[in-house]
């Protein structure tokens, strides 16, 4: 597939974006002065005692995160929890913008490490000046008897500011806690929404030093957007906050980060207290948004006050587990295959996808995901399991996968209840792994398969390239063993599927005049096995292009191409010698042009020029699993020539199947393709 993704980003007035590593995800950080001002009142309870908190009232209502605290829970291990609750805890967690669930709700650390009051020094609390001031005195650590302590605090500001001032930070029971070698520093709004994070078990702490962190407005927008299905964030994906600040109905908006562990943001000041409204979200609709979906339903909005804090299921579904299974073909090296599991809660819904072509092995379980990755989103959103199978080895032929297939389906019902079963598809060449394996009940897979479903997947083969002229005689005359593209032709699976695959070749320095012998033997031995299976197990069939049977050739769009081929080299060439108006029937490629192929047009002497080749095959299409194919299989012959490859269409084959009117070079499930594909997981399940 090897399919990049196009990144593009909305804009838009109403939003503000973070970079990766950016320290202002939420809250602004600044340095402040030293304060070396004591807190004024002992806190008794708290001090002189291990592993201990206290509760204290606040003199002002303390804003953080859009709720408003007037009281607060110090803890005798260097942190304090907003509200009256109990905080003894002596393992510090590591914060990430996300948060912890380690760490309580509402909770802020200047400096949380295993402290020990009762060994050594002191807790104290009070107003001075404009703020109350949380103080832990000349602390020692536990396991520490003797010298000095460490001594740091916690300053709030009734505008929801918030500030640590360290003082010795250097005491008696050295590097083992010194700097904040051993602490946690930073704050966190709720368990697994969003955090602040500042420093874990990292001497970055340094003596009569101080930063400040200011609250960013009175409404916000916080978004976490990393999206797990790609392990990478997704950027387009835009999200709104509407409220109302006094009269005024106003929106703000953020974008996802680039980040893969951070949350956007967006806030605003108001003057009242704003009324949220709710949230809207929308996005770019490449091919692999998910700006299609409503919000209602597939998310969880976490309001806290004015704040909002956001999480979709839909958006950021995480892989939860990973089955590999060793396989060997052949006696050959043994090979790891992969099973990647995307759940939603308890496995009790799965569909398997299993992946297509891929000799090179270049492609990850991800890159499939960019393919179905709207419908998994979906799926997950709605309590579906989605699990892809990768292949060991993409370079074996393809009767070796069965084997694979079933130990995946095993490997899923294993996980289930039993008498449970799965929903299977196959996507392009794992479509037909897929009908094969059915086909010969491999390890009784019949018995525990639900629906089964081919994904853009060929019935009789796909033609990768012109016989004689084209894309195979090219590669195989021009560019060495060791060429990618080469390398992927004359790959197993790339002879079994071709319908007319090159071998022999009589290679001219005019590449357009060179020829090679052409085989479908090997297509005809795979093929020729393989049958449909006997079981009444619901079966669906998907076509990324025309099925019309008296069109009989997929659309390709204007600007895409399979391959695009290009040699630079030295060659002897005539203008427009190559013949145009010339058509693959088998691959259903457009009619190619002079124009196309020689963009030295002018050249009519051996030197060294540039051959371009954009080829357009519909390699799956034009013998889909939809189609009876029965005296269409031609290999080189004008366009007006060309027969009908769709003579007819199978639909006793399938319970149900549709297409698109339009190719999109087998790349991207189109909304309309997913709509359809859901409703009959839907109905199987």
């Amino acid at each position: 597939m090897n399919r990049t993704l196009k990144r593009s980003v909305p804009l838009t007035a109403l939003f503000l974006t973070l970079g990766a590593g950016s320290a202002s995800a939420n809250y602004n950080t600044s340095t402040a002065a030293y304060d070396a001002s004591p807190a004024p009142t002992l806190l008794s309870t708290v001090s002189g005692c291990d592993d201990c908190s206290e509760v204290v009232n606040l003199p002002f209502s303390f804003p953080f995160y859009g709720k408003s605290f007037t009281q607060l829970t110090v803890s005798s291990n260097g942190y304090l929890v907003l509200g009256s609750t109990t905080a003894s805890s002596i393992s510090n967690p590591q914060l990430s913008w996300s948060g912890s669930t380690a760490a309580p709700a509402g909770m802020i650390a200047p400096m949380w490490d295993d402290w020990n009051p009762g060994a050594g020094g002191d807790v104290y609390a009070g107003a001075v000046g404009s703020a109350y001031v949380l103080e832990w005195r000349n602390l020692y650590h536990y396991g520490q008897s003797a010298t000095g302590g460490y001594t740091f605090k916690v300053k709030l500001f009734s505008d929801g500011a918030i500030e640590f001032h360290y003082g010795t930070v250097t005491g008696g029971y050295g590097a083992g806690a010194d700097n904040g070698s051993s602490a946690t520093s930073g704050f966190q709004e709720g368990q697994n929404t969003v955090a602040h994070p500042v420093s874990y078990n990292q001497a970055v702490l340094s003596s009569f030093t101080a930063r400040r962190f200011t609250r960013p407005g009175a409404a916000g927008l916080y978004v976490h957007i990393r999206d797990g299905l790609f392990n990478q964030p997704r950027p387009g994906l835009l999200y709104s906050l509407d409220y109302t600040c006094g009269t005024s109905n106003v929106s703000i908006s953020t974008v996802s980060t680039t980040s893969n562990d951070e949350w956007a943001r967006a806030t605003a000041a108001c003057a009242q207290t704003p009324t949220i409204r709710g949230t809207r979200f929308g996005g770019d609709i490449s091919g692999y948004s998910v700006s299609t979906y409503p919000l209602a339903g597939g998310e969880t909005v976490i309001t806290s006050g004015t704040y909002v804090f956001l999480k979709r299921s839909d958006v950021t579904p995480r892989q939860t587990q990973q089955s590999a299974f060793t396989v060997t073909y052949a006696g050959t090296t043994p090979y790891r295959a992969v099973l990647d599991y995307w759940q939603s809660g308890p496995l009790d819904k799965p569909l398997l996808i299993i992946t297509g072509f891929d000799p090179l092995n270049e492609d990850s379980t991800a890159n499939y995901l960019m393919l179905m990755g709207d419908l998994v989103r979906t799926l997950n959103a709605e309590g579906f399991d989605v699990i892809i199978g990768k292949h060991g080895d993409g370079n074996q032929r393809l009767g070796w996968f069965r084997g694979e297939v079933a130990a995946w389906v095993d490997d899923i019902v294993g996980r289930m209840p039993a008498g449970s079963k799965v929903q299977v598809a196959g996507i392009s060449q794992g479509g037909v792994v897929l009908r094969d394996t059915l086909h010969n009940n491999t390890n009784n897979i019949l018995s525990k398969v639900k629906a089964w479903y081919s994904v853009d997947s060929p019935q009789l083969g796909a033609n990768l390239g012109r016989a004689y002229r084209g894309v195979q005689t090219l590669l195989m005359c021009h560019q060495p063993a060791t060429h990618a593209g080469r390398r992927k032709l004359t790959s197993p699976p790339a002879y079994d599927m071709a319908y007319s695959m090159a071998t022999t070749c009589s290679c001219d320095n005019e590449p357009e005049n060179s020829t090679c012998n052409n085989t479908s033997s090997y297509h005809d031995l795979y093929y020729g096995s393989i049958g449909w299976p006997t079981s009444a197990i619901p079966r669906y069939a998907l076509a990324f292009s025309d099925a019309n049977p008296t069109n009989g050739f997929s659309k390709m769009g204007g600007d895409s191409r399979l391959f695009d081929f290009t040699y630079t080299g030295w060659f002897c060439s005539e203008d427009r010698d190559w013949e145009p108006g010339q058509r693959d029937c088998v691959a259903g490629s457009r009619s190619i042009t002079a124009a196309d192929v020689n963009t030295d047009e002018g050249a009519s002497l051996c030197g060294t020029f540039r051959l371009r080749l954009q080829f357009e095959p519909a390699f799956i299409n034009a013998d889909s699993a939809l189609a009876v194919t029965g005296n269409a299989l031609g290999t080189e012959t004008a366009s007006s020539s060309c027969p009908v490859n769709y003579s007819s269409l199978a639909p006793t084959q399938w319970k149900d199947w549709a297409s698109n009117d339009y190719n999109e070079n087998h790349e991207v499930l189109t909304s309309a393709l997913a709509n359809r594909m859901l409703s009959w997981v839907r109905a199987e399940q």
